[in-house]
Protein backbone atom coordinates (compact mmCIF):
# COMPACT_ATOMS: atom_id res chain seq x y z
CA UNK A 1 0.00 0.00 0.00
CA UNK A 2 1.62 3.18 -1.01
CA UNK A 3 1.08 6.29 1.42
CA UNK A 4 -1.42 8.91 0.05
CA UNK A 5 0.44 11.90 -1.47
CA UNK A 6 -0.20 15.30 0.48
CA UNK A 7 -1.64 13.66 3.40
CA UNK A 8 -2.67 15.38 6.58
CA UNK A 9 0.02 14.14 8.24
CA UNK A 10 2.69 15.74 5.95
CA UNK A 11 0.44 19.20 6.25
CA UNK A 12 1.74 21.89 7.99
CA UNK A 13 -0.56 22.60 11.67
CA UNK A 14 1.68 25.53 12.70
CA UNK A 15 2.70 23.04 15.87
CA UNK A 16 4.20 20.29 13.94
CA UNK A 17 2.67 16.58 13.78
CA UNK A 18 4.39 16.19 17.85
CA UNK A 19 1.73 18.70 18.40
CA UNK A 20 -1.14 17.56 16.31
CA UNK A 21 -0.79 13.95 17.90
CA UNK A 22 -0.39 15.25 21.19
CA UNK A 23 -1.31 12.71 24.17
CA UNK A 24 -5.11 12.41 24.50
CA UNK A 25 -6.08 14.79 21.22
CA UNK A 26 -9.51 12.72 19.91
CA UNK A 27 -9.94 12.31 16.43
CA UNK A 28 -12.39 11.48 13.39
CA UNK A 29 -9.30 9.70 11.13
CA UNK A 30 -9.65 8.69 7.81
CA UNK A 31 -7.40 5.97 5.93
CA UNK A 32 -6.01 5.55 2.55
CA UNK A 33 -7.69 2.26 2.92
CA UNK A 34 -10.87 3.83 3.32
CA UNK A 35 -11.50 2.80 6.83
CA UNK A 36 -12.93 5.15 9.46
CA UNK A 37 -12.67 5.72 13.38
CA UNK A 38 -12.64 7.92 15.92
CA UNK A 39 -9.43 7.33 18.13
CA UNK A 40 -7.76 8.91 21.53
CA UNK A 41 -4.01 9.88 20.73
CA UNK A 42 -2.14 7.16 23.30
CA UNK A 43 1.41 7.89 21.69
CA UNK A 44 2.88 9.61 18.63
CA UNK A 45 6.68 8.25 17.61
CA UNK A 46 7.94 10.53 14.84
CA UNK A 47 10.52 8.38 12.77
CA UNK A 48 9.03 6.24 11.81
CA UNK A 49 6.08 8.57 11.88
CA UNK A 50 3.42 6.50 13.85
CA UNK A 51 0.45 7.07 15.78
CA UNK A 52 -1.20 5.26 18.63
CA UNK A 53 -4.97 5.40 18.83
CA UNK A 54 -7.16 3.61 21.26
CA UNK A 55 -10.27 3.37 19.22
CA UNK A 56 -13.88 4.45 20.26
CA UNK A 57 -15.64 3.04 17.15
CA UNK A 58 -14.70 1.97 13.74
CA UNK A 59 -15.98 1.56 10.05
CA UNK A 60 -14.64 0.10 7.08
CA UNK A 61 -15.02 1.18 3.63
CA UNK A 62 -17.98 -0.97 3.06
CA UNK A 63 -20.14 0.08 5.70
CA UNK A 64 -19.50 4.04 4.47
CA UNK A 65 -20.66 2.83 0.90
CA UNK A 66 -23.56 0.52 2.21
CA UNK A 67 -24.54 3.84 4.70
CA UNK A 68 -24.30 1.87 7.81
CA UNK A 69 -23.62 3.16 11.64
CA UNK A 70 -19.82 2.85 12.92
CA UNK A 71 -19.04 -0.23 15.55
CA UNK A 72 -18.78 0.55 19.20
CA UNK A 73 -16.00 -0.91 20.13
CA UNK A 74 -14.86 -1.82 23.43
CA UNK A 75 -11.94 1.32 24.44
CA UNK A 76 -9.22 -1.75 25.26
CA UNK A 77 -8.77 -1.57 21.13
CA UNK A 78 -5.84 -0.16 20.38
CA UNK A 79 -4.41 0.60 16.76
CA UNK A 80 -1.20 1.47 15.19
CA UNK A 81 -1.09 3.59 12.22
CA UNK A 82 1.71 5.06 9.89
CA UNK A 83 0.86 9.19 9.88
CA UNK A 84 1.38 8.96 6.07
CA UNK A 85 -2.19 6.99 5.61
CA UNK A 86 -3.99 9.07 6.97
CA UNK A 87 -6.41 11.27 4.66
CA UNK A 88 -8.28 12.68 6.63
CA UNK A 89 -7.85 14.37 10.48
CA UNK A 90 -11.05 15.92 11.91
CA UNK A 91 -10.22 16.86 15.25
CA UNK A 92 -13.20 16.42 17.96
CA UNK A 93 -11.53 17.63 21.08
CA UNK A 94 -9.37 16.82 23.96
CA UNK A 95 -9.31 14.28 26.89
CA UNK A 96 -7.51 15.25 30.41
CA UNK A 97 -6.23 11.70 30.76
CA UNK A 98 -6.36 9.43 28.27
CA UNK A 99 -5.17 6.40 30.28
CA UNK A 100 -6.42 6.83 33.62
CA UNK A 101 -9.78 4.46 32.41
CA UNK A 102 -7.45 2.03 30.35
CA UNK A 103 -7.78 -1.40 32.62
CA UNK A 104 -4.33 -2.29 33.98
CA UNK A 105 -2.98 -5.90 34.05
CA UNK A 106 -0.94 -7.10 37.34
CA UNK A 107 1.96 -9.05 36.66
CA UNK A 108 -0.16 -12.40 38.08
CA UNK A 109 -1.91 -12.39 35.96
CA UNK A 110 0.10 -11.99 33.03
CA UNK A 111 2.34 -15.09 34.32
CA UNK A 112 -0.85 -16.91 34.57
CA UNK A 113 -1.75 -16.27 30.96
CA UNK A 114 1.70 -17.23 30.21
CA UNK A 115 1.05 -20.30 31.85
CA UNK A 116 -1.62 -21.37 30.35
CA UNK A 117 -0.80 -20.49 27.37
CA UNK A 118 2.22 -22.91 27.54
CA UNK A 119 0.22 -25.79 29.23
CA UNK A 120 -2.51 -25.53 25.58
CA UNK A 121 0.87 -25.75 23.81
CA UNK A 122 2.39 -28.79 25.69
CA UNK A 123 -1.23 -30.35 24.75
CA UNK A 124 0.16 -30.25 20.95
CA UNK A 125 1.60 -33.69 19.79
CA UNK A 126 4.29 -32.75 17.08
CA UNK A 127 4.23 -35.23 14.05
CA UNK A 128 1.58 -37.18 15.42
CA UNK A 129 -1.72 -38.35 13.79
CA UNK A 130 -4.94 -36.77 14.03
CA UNK A 131 -6.21 -39.87 15.35
CA UNK A 132 -3.35 -39.87 18.27
CA UNK A 133 -3.98 -36.55 19.29
CA UNK A 134 -7.84 -37.43 19.67
CA UNK A 135 -6.73 -40.49 22.06
CA UNK A 136 -4.71 -37.65 23.99
CA UNK A 137 -7.47 -35.05 24.21
CA UNK A 138 -9.46 -37.89 25.07
CA UNK A 139 -7.54 -39.59 28.12
CA UNK A 140 -6.44 -36.22 29.25
CA UNK A 141 -9.60 -34.97 30.02
CA UNK A 142 -9.71 -37.76 32.48
CA UNK A 143 -5.94 -38.89 33.67
CA UNK A 144 -3.33 -36.23 33.72
CA UNK A 145 -1.65 -36.56 30.52
CA UNK A 146 1.43 -34.87 28.36
CA UNK A 147 3.22 -35.68 25.12
CA UNK A 148 7.06 -37.08 25.54
CA UNK A 149 7.91 -37.33 22.00
CA UNK A 150 5.30 -39.02 20.05
CA UNK A 151 4.76 -41.18 23.22
CA UNK A 152 1.33 -40.21 25.37
CA UNK A 153 2.62 -40.13 29.42
CA UNK A 154 0.01 -40.76 31.68
CA UNK A 155 -0.38 -39.92 35.30
CA UNK A 156 3.93 -39.45 35.10
CA UNK A 157 4.54 -43.45 34.94
CA UNK A 158 2.68 -44.87 32.10
CA UNK A 159 3.83 -44.52 28.61
CA UNK A 160 0.84 -45.41 25.76
CA UNK A 161 3.50 -46.01 22.82
CA UNK A 162 1.97 -45.79 18.90
CA UNK A 163 0.07 -47.08 17.09
CA UNK A 164 -1.70 -45.85 21.06
CA UNK A 165 -3.78 -49.71 21.08
CA UNK A 166 -3.89 -50.73 25.01
CA UNK A 167 -1.39 -53.60 24.11
CA UNK A 168 0.46 -50.71 23.17
CA UNK A 169 0.33 -49.33 27.12
CA UNK A 170 4.02 -49.87 28.66
CA UNK A 171 5.36 -48.79 32.49
CA UNK A 172 4.67 -48.22 35.67
CA UNK A 173 3.22 -50.25 38.76
CA UNK A 174 0.13 -52.49 37.52
CA UNK A 175 -2.63 -50.63 38.90
CA UNK A 176 -1.62 -47.63 37.14
CA UNK A 177 -0.65 -49.43 33.80
CA UNK A 178 -4.38 -51.76 33.98
CA UNK A 179 -5.84 -47.97 34.92
CA UNK A 180 -4.11 -46.43 31.82
CA UNK A 181 -5.52 -49.73 29.43
CA UNK A 182 -9.21 -49.67 30.65
CA UNK A 183 -9.51 -45.76 30.18
CA UNK A 184 -7.59 -46.10 26.53
CA UNK A 185 -9.88 -48.92 25.61
CA UNK A 186 -13.11 -46.99 27.33
CA UNK A 187 -11.75 -43.70 25.37
CA UNK A 188 -11.02 -45.53 21.64
CA UNK A 189 -14.54 -46.90 21.74
CA UNK A 190 -16.49 -43.57 22.42
CA UNK A 191 -14.16 -42.60 19.23
CA UNK A 192 -15.26 -45.63 17.56
CA UNK A 193 -11.42 -46.68 16.68
CA UNK A 194 -10.45 -50.60 16.74
CA UNK A 195 -8.57 -51.89 19.59
CA UNK A 196 -6.59 -53.59 17.11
Amino acid sequence: MKPASGTVAKQGDGGGEGKKFALGNVYTVKLTTGDVFNGIVLGYDSNPNIVMFDILFSKSISDLQEGTKPKPLDSKTLRMVNANFITELTSLGRVKDPLAKRPSTSLDELEQKEVNVIRDIEKIGFGVTAEAQKIFDAISKTLPTRWVNKDILVMGEVFIRSPYYPDCVDGGTRAANDRVKTVLKQERKKLQLSDT
